[in-house]
């Protein structure tokens, strides 16, 4: 590596094993009975986490609290549920009504299993923790009392793969939670605004949407998926209307945002209602972009109906349109509701279209690590015909690196660029092609790139490999066309991550190392073996 300037190593946060299942939530939520029940169905162990304090105890909790303080038992409850979560062996276990509020061990939970908090109305749970010595409810309205806790730990509970109702028999909350385990639920941790990906048919999203009117954003190839959703609510009662955007890159721009504002306004949108974007990238970016400004703000959903868009777009709350210099020039963080993903909406998807998509997944597997990329290259050939089972895989994997990632660093401060990987010059290149080129395959493209000035710059690459596992997904690795282009140096100056005239580059080594170097944006272009030829004509 150069003495003069050496890339730095990018942290990148651990994805984790979601093994376990904890089951969250108040006091009188039936946690452990539904985690008996849960266990025995799948064979698992179940673990009462207050019988596992009392046993490392040697005392009741109520004895806990009365000899050495809530702070004492809460440190006790900690400490267990960091080794259960470290435990090798799939558990169910039933959590403590508190046991959350500490963010270190909310992450730990949520990095290593599937939370699910289960919850009902302080009357009901003051009617089931009737009679029972409560530590926390003692000498108290017990119904005051737990409506007060569930307010004050309302941002840790929601933080949670699912939370489910937990009114009614146990039978019947059971079912609701094998319900929300069969989605796959993968959880964008931001505690009051958290989120989840799921997986199953799109009218499912009916279940999200709380308030009304409702506008469907889609184009004219997903409009037939719109309709479908549109069909439901109309159903149930909702006034539900759709705004059809034009389709293409092309027409990610300010017309387009303000035909969804337009269409907002028509249909009398207001700060309880509801945008849902049901199509592929642009349509999520223009829609969640409008949500983010109608009213300063409006909740929103999407049911991402392209591979690219469910493996990365749809996920993490960035929301833009472009300008005349450059792409998404012009945006807003904004986090969805909720991600609904639907893989029948990828049978109408043109095979080009499917497989430019796997480069965000490809690019995801290199940011997770060795395991995640050669698992991609044993599936290579199911990914490319598009089996189902491993396309879903596949997209889950990605939806999982890209939700650790957005929520530890949100607003892309530090580790979030990570998600740009291949991004820089791929993007370049797409704006070069006059967007003849899909995002997925420039961004294939970026990637060989990134992994060429990668290896110039002294990072251990592995530009062969990168190209190999891309070549078989059917993408495109051949950098030749755009040696010596005109605009790449210019473009590459548009870059977003731009600073002092410089442009932070993100340089992949072995899969799971990252790393940055500031560049002059014609030294990114011949770092990356660009400009060594004129374009041919």
């Amino acid at each position: 590596m150069s003495a003069a300037r050496a890339p730095e190593r990018l942290a990148l946060p651990p994805l984790g094993a979601e093994r376990h299942i904890y089951l969250s939530g108040p006091m009188g939520a039936g946690k452990s009975t539904i985690a008996r029940r849960l266990a025995a169905s799948l064979g698992r162990p179940a673990v009462d986490l207050d019988a596992a304090i009392e046993a490392r105890a040697g005392r009741s909790v109520a004895d806990l609290f009365r000899e050495r303080g809530e702070a004492a038992f809460r440190d006790l409850e900690a400490e267990l549920a960091l080794e259960h979560a470290e435990h090798r062996d799939p558990l169910v276990v039933a959590l403590g009504g508190g046991t959350v509020v500490r963010d270190a061990v909310r992450r730990a939970l949520v990095t290593t299993g599937h939370v699910l908090t289960l919850d009902a109305r302080p009357e009901v749970l003051a009617a089931r923790t009737a009679g029972s010595a409560r530590p926390l409810l003692a000498g108290t309205d017990a119904a005051s009392r737990l409506a007060a806790l569930r307010a004050e730990r309302a941002a840790a509970y929601a933080e949670a793969h699912a939370v489910i109702d937990a009114e009614g028999e146990p039978d019947a909350v059971l079912c609701r939670v094998r319900e929300a385990l069969a989605a796959r639920p993968v959880l964008v941790a931001l505690g009051a605004r958290s989120y989840r990906v799921t997986c199953g048919a799109l009218e499912g999203v009916a279940a999200e949407l709380s308030g009304e009117p409702v506008l469907l954003v889609a184009d004219p190839h997903t409009r037939v998926h719109a309709e479908r959703l549109l069909r439901t609510l109309e159903g149930r009662g909702d006034r539900v209307t759709m705004c059809i955007l034009p389709s293409g890159e092309e027409h990610k721009h300010a017309g387009s945002l303000g035909a969804v504002w337009d269409a907002c306004a028509e249909a009398g949108l207001d700060r309880r209602s509801w945008i849902v974007a049901v199509g592929g990238g642009v349509v999520g970016d223009v829609a969640g972009l409008a949500a983010a400004t109608w009213m300063r703000g409006i909740r929103w959903g999407t049911v991402p109906t392209t591979l690219l868009a469910m493996a990365d777009s749809a996920i993490g709350g960035k929301t833009a349109i472009d300008h005349p210099r450059g792409k998404n020039l012009v945006g807003a963080f904004h986090q969805p509701s909720f991600v609904r993903v639907d893989a029948s909406t990828l049978a109408t998807l043109p095979e080009r279209e499917r497989l430019a998509g796997l480069a965000e997944v490809v690019k995801c597997a290199w940011l997770a690590g060795e395991e995640a990329v050669a698992d991609l290259e044993r599936r290579a050939g199911a990914l490319r015909a598009g089996e189902p089972d491993a396309t879903a895989d596949a997209v889950l994997l990605a939806a999982r690196v890209k939700a650790r990632i957005v929520a530890d660093d949100e607003a892309e401060r530090g580790p979030r660029m990570a998600l740009n990987l291949g991004h820089t010059l791929g993007h370049a290149i797409e704006s070069a092609s006059g967007f003849a080129l899909r995002h997925g395959e420039a961004v294939s493209l970026g990637l060989v790139a990134a992994c060429q000035l990668a290896r110039h710059h002294g990072v251990d690459a592995e530009p062969a490999r990168m190209a190999a596992l891309l070549s078989a997904l059917g993408l495109p690795t051949d950098l030749g066309p755009w040696r010596g282009h005109p605009a790449l140096v210019g473009l590459v100056g548009a870059d977003k991550k731009r600073g002092g005239g410089l442009v932070r580059c993100l340089l992949p080594g072995a899969p799971g190392s990252l790393w940055t170097l500031a560049l002059a944006p014609d030294a990114v272009v011949s770092g990356a073996n660009l400009d060594l030829a004129p374009l041919p004509s």
